[in-house]
């Protein structure tokens, strides 16, 4: 008898404990929501549409439950993502922050992913377009093995290039995070990841990498490249002539209003968006996406285009 009370004991004991983890979560969780707009947007967007995916988090963890959806959906690529990066799958592919599907592209688009990562914005535009041709640009040694292994595992139409693009082409000094933002910029993050190295890297123009391929008309330019973008469109002034979108991450004031001035130069409807995503940060007000259109009548249809 002394022994099934000391078993009920523990077992009542274990009950609290999970309570008070889950309650613990939740309560992280409301906190982060609060600090974080953004974040609670995120969160009712998981409730609303996979409820089983927030219980998980509960009981494990925001990101563990993103890298379990993930895995869900593509076990090849989620076992080549880290739990930080798991934020960027929520971001990019499960909530459509860069607004892929709202776009009108052909059925075989032509597609350059610059400031590729690991290949998460690369999926999410093979999802919607299967038949899609993408480049895609990656500088950093590490994510470019990563990115090379998803274009294989979802066997991509298209090229993984282990190069940086830039106003002209030649050679740069890549300044490297622990995490995987890395830039060219030697003051992004400057006060964050010191003595993370860095690395010497190619650099090319989009107009270079396009000539050399042969592509005449690019139906969807991204651009996310950590406080250098806007070099990139400075060496894509050909491209630019012959593309229909561009989606581009920018990371400072001065920088969105210098890559939106050149972009309407260029022709194009420009709309901004600041992020509601899990990364939105309170501080990084001037943080979010340009989503330009050549023909704005084309820049959004109803998702069953």
């Amino acid at each position: 008898m002394e022994g099934r009370a000391a078993v009920g004991s523990q077992t009542k004991a274990r009950g609290r404990g999970g309570l008070a983890r889950r309650f613990a979560a939740a309560w992280r969780m409301l906190g982060r929501a609060r600090r974080h707009p953004g974040y609670a947007l995120h969160v009712l967007g998981a409730l609303l549409a996979r409820p089983g995916l927030c219980l998980y988090a509960l009981r494990r963890g925001w990101r563990p439950a993103l890298l379990r959806c993930c895995a869900a959906l593509q076990p090849e690529v989620a076992r080549l993502l880290t739990p930080y990066e798991a934020g960027f799958f929520g971001q990019v592919f499960l909530f459509d922050e860069y607004e892929v599907s709202g776009l009108r592209l052909p059925r075989s688009p032509v597609v350059l992913d610059v400031g590729a990562n690991v290949g998460l914005f690369t999926w999410r535009v093979q999802a919607c377009r299967p038949a899609a041709r993408v480049m895609a640009f990656e500088p950093a040694g590490g994510n470019y093995e990563r990115l090379a292994a998803v274009f294989a595992a979802l066997r991509v139409n298209g090229e993984a290039r282990h190069q940086a693009c830039g106003r002209e082409a030649g050679a740069a000094t890549l300044f490297l995070r622990n995490s995987v933002t890395h830039s060219l910029d030697p003051g992004w993050h400057r006060d964050l990841d010191l003595g993370a190295g860095s690395e010497t890297v190619e650099v090319i123009t989009v107009d270079g990498a396009c000539d050399g391929a042969g592509i005449t008309t690019v139906d969807l330019l991204k651009v996310d490249v950590e406080g250098a973008e806007l070099q990139v469109l400075q060496g894509a002034s050909s491209t630019l002539r012959r593309t229909d979108h561009v989606v581009l991450e920018y990371h400072s004031e001065e920088l969105r209003a210098a890559c939106r001035a050149l972009l309407e130069a260029a022709g194009f409807h420009c709309r901004e968006k600041r992020f509601w995503g899990v990364h939105a940060q309170p501080e990084a007000t001037a943080e979010g996406l340009l989503l330009c259109s050549r023909r704005p009548e084309r820049a959004a249809v109803p998702a069953s285009a």
